[in-house]
């Protein structure tokens, strides 16, 4: 028994470049295969059938020849495949798209508040460290020996030269 494919090479039907080879669809009752003389004769007078209508000349028919019945037609016959429904991908590649987008905007939103946070703190952190300089500045020359006997003087307090005198020897 010859596949569809061998009968067709027979018969002299072009090759079939880039079909996937599948096998037909058995459905219904399975018929003998026709003989290819008579194959080649249902072909040919599918092929020089003429078309009159009243009014215009007889010429030939412009249509394919019919193929025959059987396996060999079936396996022919192609089906048009279901045309794969493309939104339900658009709309998922826009909706990514829209998503990225959006967390990229909050993303972007959120470091330049924590940059303007960030620049505040850095003004803050430069005025306490002028403020404690200059306090600084004001304990050291408070400190100074001469600022200390002014402040001294002010309470009421007077220099005892005898105070800080030790006597050494004389009175053991």
């Amino acid at each position: 028994m010859l596949t569809s494919t061998e009968q067709e090479i027979r018969r002299g039907a072009p090759a079939r470049a880039g079909v996937p080879r599948t096998a037909p669809a058995k459905t219904g009752a399975r018929r003998p295969n026709a003989p290819a003389a008579e194959a080649a004769q249902t072909a040919s007078k599918a092929a020089t059938r003429t078309v009159t209508r009243p009014g215009t000349s007889a010429r030939p028919a412009t249509t394919r020849p019919r193929p025959a019945e059987g396996a060999a037609g079936a396996a022919r016959v192609r089906r048009p495949m279901p045309r794969k429904q493309r939104a339900p991908f658009v709309l998922l590649v826009v909706g990514l798209l829209c998503g990225g987008l959006i967390s990229l905007l909050l993303l972007n939103t959120v470091l330049n508040r924590d940059s303007f946070t960030q620049s505040t703190l850095r003004d803050e952190i430069a005025q306490l460290q002028r403020e404690s300089s200059s306090l600084e500045q004001q304990i050291i020359r408070e400190e100074q020996p001469g600022a200390l006997a002014d402040k001294a003087e002010k309470q009421g307090q007077a220099w005892d030269p005898t105070a800080n005198s030790i006597e050494v020897g004389a009175n053991r």
